[in-house]
């Protein structure tokens, strides 16, 4: 027997509901603390539940045909986030200790919108801002690299719990302002790359079609 869609539309709100409560009362217990990012490493849910959550290939997270607006809800969202590999398919969760949510990522989960240079006791460093509050150091356990999606190449760079987070734009354009353009040759070939510094270390990414 099928369910008509009032019956459909109130399972999804009780589930989403029970989400959120279960979200907040983990944020509850995280207050005070600098990052809000539960230990996830350590939960084992025994339950798997699809939710109908998309995050675009914009970074917009779309719920029920909706887009969500409220940006302290995504961010609680965001800060549960899991990717778990299965036949090379990078499969995402929303994260509970008693649950996870199998949500639909088009590209990346997390978005890069902020670059900035810092200076610390042990030198000057590039870090990433995303959208969701996350702050990544270019290092060697955090490199960058590109990678196509569809049509076009992408920069990217690993973050929390192996997600991914993609540079938007204007944060490519800083970056590269930050950066320096040079052409290497690698096996009998002229290649233009983008060499940066951080952490007195110097970084360097390839993408076909730059030129100095």
């Amino acid at each position: 027997m099928m369910m008509d869609k009032d019956n459909i539309n109130n399972k999804n709100n009780d589930l989403n509901n029970s989400l959120i409560q279960k979200l907040t009362a983990i944020q509850t217990k995280q207050v005070g603390k600098i990052r809000k990012i539960p230990p996830l490493q350590s939960w084992q849910p025994i339950r798997s539940t699809p939710l109908n959550i998309e995050i675009r290939d914009n970074g917009e997270w779309w719920h029920e045909g909706q887009k969500m607006t409220r940006q302290s809800l995504v961010d609680l969202f965001a800060s549960v986030l899991w990717v778990e590999w299965h036949d090379d398919q990078a499969i995402h969760y929303l994260k509970t200790p008693t649950d996870k949510y199998q949500i639909h990522v088009a590209d990346a989960p997390l978005f890069i919108n902020q670059v900035t240079q810092v200076t610390d006791a042990d030198g000057e460093w590039i870090e990433f801002g995303t959208t969701n509050g996350d702050v990544i150091r270019l290092d060697e356990d955090h490199p960058l690299y590109f990678k196509r999606f569809g049509d076009e190449e992408r920069v990217y760079i690993d973050t929390r719990f192996g997600l991914t987070a993609r540079l938007m734009n204007n944060a490519m354009y800083h970056l590269i302002q930050m950066g320096r353009l040079s052409q290497i040759q690698e096996s009998r070939q002229n290649k233009t790359v983008l060499k940066l510094s951080s952490g007195g270390k110097i970084y360097q990414i390839e993408q076909h079609g730059w030129a100095c």
